[in-house]
């Protein structure tokens, strides 16, 4: 079965490997290799960038056979090179200063497709080419009857994972754009509102999101301000270094899974009330020619939007709902009942309209807004009728600790009582 053709519902795992000194070295060495092939594809590709330039096709031809990677990983990181070259010309088209990939790589993220692995039970074994030993690892009891299409290994601050992406054999529904639609209004503190065109909304709160990234800056400015102290090549700045990428492992972890359940949450809302079609605000190009301070340039540099949408359409698309960008300029100030528009932004996370005197959530009144534009194309056609706070992660508060309270007839008290005259006496 091919990965890229397959018609059925693929899901990825990632599993965290515990490997003896030979399989890490023979992760190293793969590594390694698939960044130099990486490498040389790129100077190959920059070479021709004065003439016709290489396609795809013949960056397979011209480097096939020559590093020890199965043939199929050679193609995917041909791919990947070609893949990124599109979207650079895509953004060259608004912005001008927009780079070509042009910085080598040491190491490379190795990929396997189907033909260069083979799974017997828990044993995945996964080629590397005529002549060259295969990467032979034990995979979780979970794992051991999975289809699995695709293997990439990838390196995680001080360790490997291995993300497999597995096929349910579960047909995707057909898309159905013929039925209910909602717009979604992505934020900063509030994750995302989705609103339907009958008025009913959610917000998912981000505030727990935001605070886990307020964390990991400080802890990252700490451990910058002691490493930039230390002599270099010294031991004590090598143990600082793996400090501070364990701890970047940890909050992108805890990142990407409150972000995955934020996704399923406006999923499972999607199918509740049974919409087919998620009209997503683009937000793409919100920082472009704006100078909005070091604080404020930090957050949006760190607002991962592209990667929940990306969840959020690998979710929806199980459930035959499509997801599609559209343009949401001025949706927040504009006013989803009267059709005013404000001069500025909204302070707070309440909208409250001059012309009609409409009180409205912030982000619902963007999200009924982005869903008018798309049904009608235009803002003021979808009103928000009622909405509903979610959080992605419940956080519970700790709960002090009490002494329990010894009756005077309980063992443990008269036990006590004797071992005190015991002492005194």
């Amino acid at each position: 079965m091919a990965y890229r053709t397959s018609n059925t519902n693929l899901v990825v795992q990632i599993v965290h490997l515990r490997l003896n000194e030979q399989p890490m070295q023979h992760c190293h060495k793969l590594r390694l290799e698939a960044g130099r092939c990486w490498t040389d594809m790129l100077h190959a590709h920059i070479a021709s960038r004065d003439g016709a330039w290489l396609s795809e096709g013949e960056l397979k031809t011209h480097f096939k056979g020559v590093y020890a990677l199965h043939s199929q990983t050679v193609q995917a990181l041909a791919e990947k090179l070609i893949a990124n070259v599109d979207a650079a010309h895509g953004l060259r088209k608004s912005d001008p200063d927009a780079r070509y990939p042009h910085h080598d790589k040491q190491y490379m993220t190795v990929v396997w497709k189907a033909l260069g692995i083979h799974h017997n039970g828990c044993t995945i074994s996964l080629s590397n080419g005529r002549g060259n030993e295969p990467l032979t690892l034990t995979l979780p009891v979970r794992y051991c009857d999975s289809d699995i299409s695709k293997v990439e290994l990838t390196w995680r601050a001080d360790h490997y994972e291995l993300c497999l992406t597995i096929d349910t054999g579960e047909s995707n529904p057909p898309l159905d754009r013929k039925v209910k639609a909602a717009g979604v209004d992505l934020g900063q503190i509030n994750i995302a509102a989705c609103v339907t065109d009958e008025g009913v909304g959610i917000n998912i709160t981000g505030r727990y999101l935001r605070s886990i990234k307020q964390l990991r800056n400080k802890r990252h400015a700490a451990f910058t301000a002691r490493i930039a102290k230390c002599t270099d090549g010294s031991k004590h700045k090598a143990k600082l270094l793996k400090s501070k990428a364990k701890a970047s492992a940890k909050f992108y972890r805890q990142s990407r899974d409150i972000l995955h359940k934020a996704a399923k949450m406006l999923v499972g809302f999607a199918v509740g009330e049974q919409v087919a079609h998620l009209a997503v605000g683009d937000v793409k190009d919100i920082q472009d020619g704006v100078a909005l301070g070091h604080k404020s340039n930090q957050k949006i540099s760190q607002w991962a939007h592209g990667q929940y949408v990306k969840y959020v359409s690998e979710k929806a698309r199980r459930h035959g709902i499509s997801v599609d960008y559209i343009a949401e300029d001025y949706s927040t100030r504009t006013c989803s009942v009267c059709k005013m528009v404000k001069n500025h932004a909204p302070k707070g996370r309440v909208y409250t309209c001059s012309g009609c005197g409409a009180i409205l959530s912030r982000d619902g009144n963007g999200g009924a807004n982005i869903c008018s534009r798309y049904l009608v194309g235009e803002y003021g056609h979808v009103q928000v009728a009622s909405i509903k706070y979610l959080r992605p992660v419940a956080v519970v508060p700790r709960k002090k600790a009490t002494l329990p309270v010894l009756q005077p007839d309980a063992p443990a008290f008269r036990r006590w009582v004797l071992h005190s005259m015991l002492r005194l006496a």
